[in-house]
């Protein structure tokens, strides 16, 4: 347990820091921003990735079933989203406070070029700015880094799992 904490903890302060960097490179309210942020999923693979390989090397004496793979990506996932969450938490709250303007902005130019009413424009502005803010973004935040660690976890648990005979 203590190794996947560790790989949690450390995928989930890299990501962090991509985001940081995202912020301090003025990616934050950039069309590149929109493309940028593939880099913390490719991240998170990287993570979940190494953190089971070094389970089954260390931990398991090399030998690993599918399943124990997938366990030890949850895990890894959970660390790694509860570090993500806290940062997200602390980036709209303290870091980029200004965040949910530029998304009810970029909205509303989406809206307006797509024909939408003044009505449905205010109505996206009231839903975007209450799915902004610092708690409910953390949330989806975590429950996003656990959902999308959970898949990578089954694919990579799939490459890294030993023969089915050399497993206890």
């Amino acid at each position: 347990m203590k190794t996947l904490a560790i790989y949690g903890l450390v995928t989930g302060l890299v990501i962090s820091g991509w985001m940081y960097l995202e912020f301090l490179a003025g990616f934050h309210g950039s069309e590149t921003g929109r493309y940028t942020g593939f880099a913390a999923l490719l991240l998170t693979i990287l993570g979940i990735y190494v953190g089971i390989r070094a389970y089954r090397n260390n931990v398991k004496a090399g030998k690993m079933n599918f399943w124990q793979g997938v366990l030890a990506g949850v895990i890894i996932s959970i660390f790694a989203g509860l570090i993500t969450a806290a940062f997200t938490f602390a980036y709209l709250r303290y870091i980029n406070p200004g965040f949910v303007d530029y998304m009810v902005d970029l909205n509303r130019q989406t809206l307006v070029q797509r024909g939408a009413t003044e009505v449905q424009v205010q109505s996206n502005e009231i839903v975007t700015r209450e799915l902004f803010q610092p708690l409910p973004q953390a949330l989806r935040a975590f429950g996003g880094y656990v959902a999308a660690g959970c898949l990578f976890s089954l694919i990579i648990s799939g490459l890294l799992k030993t023969k089915r005979q050399d497993v206890p």
